[in-house]
């Protein structure tokens, strides 16, 4: 699905196109990075709030989402690795999952992807 393009400070930025999605009405619906924050001006602060309209609508959605951003996890990711994550999603969000594939990570390579100079 084309993304749709949003202005922010000066720099135009693209996220889903959620209207667009629910007008196609695919069977299914791939979304990337469940926790991730929307722009601003976008119909939901944060991007498992689209997937959870999708989903009340009727589509199917399958997401990816990195343990790190569990809010019953930050403070043990925060122990691991010595980063304090700010893009949660609740963890009842989960609780509607119908499945889950866990695909692991090492403590070692978390610490490494989280490394602050990566985000700069």
């Amino acid at each position: 699905m084309p993304t749709k393009s949003l202005e922010y400070r000066g720099v135009t930025l693209h996220e889903m196109d959620i209207d667009a999605v629910l007008q196609r009405r695919p069977q299914l619906v791939l979304v990337d990075e469940l926790a991730h924050t929307n722009v601003p001006g976008s119909r939901h602060p944060k991007r498992y709030q689209d997937v959870l309209e999708l989903l009340d609508a009727g589509l199917d959605v399958y997401t990816t989402l990195n343990v790190q951003h569990m809010e019953s996890r930050v403070d043990v990711v925060r122990q691991i690795t010595g980063v304090t994550v700010r893009e949660t999603i609740p963890d009842s969000i989960l609780d509607q999952a119908d499945k889950i594939q866990l695909v692991d990570l090492t403590p070692e390579e978390l610490r490494e992807r989280l490394l602050p100079e990566k985000f700069m």
